[in-house]
């Protein structure tokens, strides 16, 4: 006895096996995912500082001095900007959030700190693992509470845009398309 299928019934099931195997693609790839992307090698870095009370104090300085204006003076986040003292930067492997560190990423607004050396960078790293579950208590002692913007002669942004001097801790802003200045403005 042979079983015929019709057109119909030979397109509903190509949608469905493709359907299904996209799934199970997505899900596999999302079960390789990294850190923002990070290379896989990069999970493999061990933080040559772990466990050294004189680099988490140096590195909570660092953190002040280049963090704290965005993520928090305890790592809680603001606005549309990810807290620290929380998952995912506190159960990912530490040579991941070094490489994110070094790296950035320009599209979601943070920025490199290549510049910084290898060891300041890990100094900042072993101070983000103090502040797990930190939740808006400053446990390192010493990260200030209000923010002192840099000094500097630059002239102010325009309008609807901001930057590090005129930021406050906790106060977000959306930005739409019609806003954008040339030449990023939208015909949308």
């Amino acid at each position: 006895m042979k079983v015929r299928f019709g057109v119909r019934s030979r397109l509903l099931l190509a949608a469905i096996c493709c359907v299904a195997s996209t799934i199970m693609v997505s899900r596999l790839t999302a079960q390789d995912a990294h850190f923002h992307n990070a290379p896989v090698e990069s999970a493999q870095l061990k933080n040559p500082l772990a466990g050294q009370a004189t680099a988490t104090a140096t590195g909570e300085k660092l953190y002040v001095t280049y963090c704290a204006s965005c993520h928090g003076a305890s790592g809680q986040g603001s606005g549309e900007i990810p807290a620290l003292n929380e998952a995912p930067t506190q159960t990912v492997p530490e040579g991941e959030v070094f490489w994110f560190i070094t790296t950035g990423t320009v599209k979601n607004g943070m920025p490199a700190w290549g510049v910084l050396s290898e060891q300041q960078r890990w100094q900042i790293v072993s101070y983000l693992r103090t502040l797990k579950n930190a939740a808006g208590s400053n446990k390192g002692g010493t990260a200030p509470t209000k923010f002192t913007p840099t000094k500097t002669n630059a002239p102010a942004p325009p309008a609807a845009y901001t930057d590090f001097r005129f930021e406050v801790p906790g106060k977000s802003r959306k930005i739409i398309a019609d806003s954008l200045p040339a030449p990023y403005e939208t015909d949308t």
